[in-house]
């Protein structure tokens, strides 16, 4: 009896014993091995650049709190695609190996297909990882796994990284140049000519649907088709002119000079044109 007694009690020690081990061991363990890829803080970061082979860079810069793609377009850069980026500096490095020791043709960083810096600092891209489908990246001299979910990304064309804004935010329309129709903000009441029986609210509607357009996608501008054109003149920033690829509800509004185009929702677009007869 005593003997089972002591062996039961050896066996509960041991059961606490394990207890506490998977408790606060491994959560111990599991700390020291958060390493991240870099020790950069994203808030430190005012310039970005990603480097292609076959394809040209692409540049970006913060400019009084806004990202800014510098090159090869000289628009706003969408907060979306820049913040993707930014979170690559504290991706989880799963393993580590100094690039000294190490064949860097194995992992095809020899020659990258892509590279990514920040403020100079240089991140290249190597192959997939056979485990998991994680990637190899080096950084600072040294060969980094980590999860693969920004490589597609970085081979997008150039205007994948364009905010999807029509206009510049907080900006101020003052004209609307519809097909057939001129929309006027004068004295702040808002006109139609020619007249037409739309209501006061509708026009104001309008015209907040061209300020807060907001594209789902942007696309590069290819086609040379003659089409009807919107003219947006706004206060103090001049005017900007679009071509109209495609009428609602799929509409699509192209910028020849910028040699992109817009794809609008179908809400939005159903707001930013008038539907209207003659007023009697």
């Amino acid at each position: 009896m005593r003997s089972r007694l002591l062996l039961t009690l050896s066996l509960l020690v041991a059961v606490i014993g394990l207890a506490l081990f998977l408790t606060y061991g491994v959560d111990k363990k599991l700390e020291h091995a958060d390493v991240p890829l870099t020790g950069i803080a994203p808030d430190k970061i005012n310039q970005i650049r990603i480097i292609r082979n076959g394809q040209d860079e692409i540049r970006f810069e913060k400019q009084s709190g806004l990202w800014m793609m510098q090159s090869p377009y000289q628009l706003r850069a969408s907060d979306l695609r820049i913040n993707t980026m930014l979170k690559l500096l504290g991706a989880h490095s799963y393993a580590q190996y100094n690039s000294k020791n190490t064949q860097l043709s194995r992992f095809l960083l020899d020659q990258p297909q892509v590279s990514i810096e920040f403020n100079g600092a240089r991140i290249d891209f190597g192959d997939v990882s056979p485990l998991e489908e994680r990637r190899y990246v080096m950084y600072n001299n040294v060969v980094h796994i980590i999860n693969d979910v920004l490589f597609q990304q970085l081979q997008a064309p150039a205007y994948f990284f364009l905010n999807t804004r029509l206009l510049p935010e907080h900006a101020t329309i003052t004209t609307i140049l519809l097909p057939g129709h001129a929309i006027r903000r004068q004295q702040g009441v808002w006109t139609v000519d020619p007249a037409t029986n739309i209501s006061a609210d509708k026009i104001v509607e309008l015209a907040n649907a061209w300020r807060d357009a907001d594209a789902i996608t942007v696309s590069k501008f290819e086609d040379t088709t003659q089409h009807d054109s919107v003219r947006i003149e706004l206060e103090k920033l001049g005017a900007i002119e679009f071509i109209i690829v495609r009428e609602p509800p799929q509409l699509i509004l192209a910028r020849p000079d910028l040699g992109i185009q817009y794809h609008l929702g179908d809400y939005d677009a159903e707001r930013m044109f008038l539907k209207t007869t003659a007023a009697e």
